[in-house]
């Protein structure tokens, strides 16, 4: 299975908003299109994509996705901060797909990136705004078994 792993794009930081409505910023958009469009070019074939229920994370899939036949996005609790990434873990077992797509947030990410590669959380992995993120892993998954093929940072695509 090959997992993309993605950070939500820049997101408003006005009080106004609650957390977990807060929009992306122009910035961000433009985030998420240059992602879109790297997969795009890569001729990415998306079996599933999930996403952390939070705005800024829906917003980042919605966009990307759009750039590559607009796959349907499944809201997942599982990618959320402060989940367990083992409860992810079984719920990808399950799914017996090839390629998947998940966009949340930090640290939960470079969390689980880490577990996945190494068998431990202690592997510093920097996942900043719509860093993008493929780990290559056999089902089932078993943490410390899966392979790291690239972490890039968003102002790499650009």
């Amino acid at each position: 299975m090959h997992i993309f792993f993605l950070r939500h794009g820049d997101a408003s930081s006005d009080s106004r908003y609650d957390d977990g409505e807060r929009p992306l910023t122009d910035l961000g958009i433009r985030q998420a299109t240059l992602v879109g469009s790297l997969l795009q070019r890569m001729n990415v074939v998306i079996d599933v994509a999930l996403s952390s229920p939070l705005k800024r994370a829906q917003d980042t899939a919605s966009i990307v996705l759009s750039n590559i036949h607009n796959r349907q996005i499944a809201i997942s609790e599982l990618l959320m901060s402060g989940a367990d990434p083992r409860q992810l873990f079984e719920h990808l077992n399950k799914l017996k797909v090839s390629l998947v797509f998940l966009v949340g947030h930090e640290p939960y990410l470079s969390e689980t990136i880490s577990l996945l590669i190494s068998g431990n959380r202690k592997v510093e992995i920097e996942m900043r705004k719509c860093s993008l993120a493929l780990v290559e892993i056999s089902i089932p998954i078993h943490p410390g078994s899966g392979i790291l093929k690239f972490l890039i940072p968003v102002e790499i695509i650009a």
